[in-house]
């Protein structure tokens, strides 16, 4: 048995394997749409945060039952009630604030949403962050049943909530959805981007890449950033960013721990390299997001 605080290779596998993987997957005219989870986040009315940070690579729809908070992206600010949804953007430092004396319930919708490309929508401005749809109470009562499917036994009950979800996201596309800019599709640096992801907890090295697509390192990274407005080193460094901060968010793992996972000899550098990236040194992102 692994130490606590730690976590064994079999049990690290698995981690990072769920990492890439949903539990309710479905395909549409070439398209994928993934649910990952909805889950349902209460604080009591004396319980107060200012700086909880979040940072993601999925698309999370934030749906508040009751009360209200704060969303707060650079020297922007957004306002959460029951009557609007926002959309937290991805790869972008976001802190969250619970205001008021009352108790506030949120649901989060986690998914993600490719096109028949394989290019994840879901890494874009899909959605605008704050906008209002019709019909919040009937939403609000959809939603907590599909919470309570996804955690049944029962396939049927799942794919039912899977399936009610993705409604909801075609609704909100439909009447809210930022336009999608047509891409040409480059098969070179599809292969790349997964690459890239598959390898985030490990060392990037622009030459191995450029080799496996039979392209020199310029070549690799014009074609990248033609494809994907990034360049392929900073798209490794947001999915290894990503992997950091959900092992830090949602495992007891140790930090020096994570370090030796994610590629780093030395959780020193590590700690410096997270703390650059996100502002936060390792620890104290771990306890802020746990206030929410």
């Amino acid at each position: 048995m692994a130490p606590p605080g730690t976590m064994d290779t079999k049990r690290k596998d698995l981690y990072l394997s769920r990492m890439t993987t949903a539990p309710t997957t479905f395909g549409i005219d070439g398209w994928t749409f993934q649910l990952l989870s909805i889950l349902r986040s209460h604080h009591a009315a004396e319980v107060q945060f200012r700086d909880a940070p979040q940072w993601n690579s999925d698309l999370h729809l934030i749906h508040t039952i009751s009360g209200k908070g704060l969303l707060h992206i650079g020297r922007r600010t957004f306002e959460t009630t029951p009557d609007v949804v926002l959309s937290v953007p991805a790869f972008q430092h976001c802190r969250w604030e619970k205001i008021g004396n009352t108790p506030w319930t949120m649901l989060n919708v986690h998914a993600r949403l490719y096109d028949a490309d394989t290019t994840p929508l879901h890494e874009g401005p899909l959605l605008p962050i704050r906008f209002a749809p019709s019909g919040p109470r009937d939403m609000h009562d959809a939603l907590a049943s599909w919470h309570d499917d996804l955690a049944s036994t029962s396939l049927v009950r799942r794919s039912a909530a899977g399936a009610g979800v993705l409604g909801l996201l075609s609704r909100y596309m439909e009447q809210f959805a930022q336009p999608i800019p047509v891409r040409n599709l480059d098969g070179k640096m599809q292969l790349v981007r997964e690459r890239l992801q598959a390898q985030a907890q490990s060392g990037f090295d622009a030459g191995a890449l450029a080799s496996a697509v039979n392209l020199s390192v310029s070549q690799l990274n014009r074609r990248f950033r033609t494809s994907y407005e990034i360049s392929p080193q900073a798209y490794w460094h947001r999915h290894r960013l990503s992997l950091a901060q959900s092992m830090l968010a949602n495992t007891p793992t140790a930090i020096a721990e994570i370090a030796d996972t994610l590629g780093f000899a030395d959780v020193g550098y590590f700690s410096r390299w997270f703390r650059q990236k996100s502002s936060f040194p390792p620890s104290q992102f771990r306890r802020l997001h746990r206030a929410i």
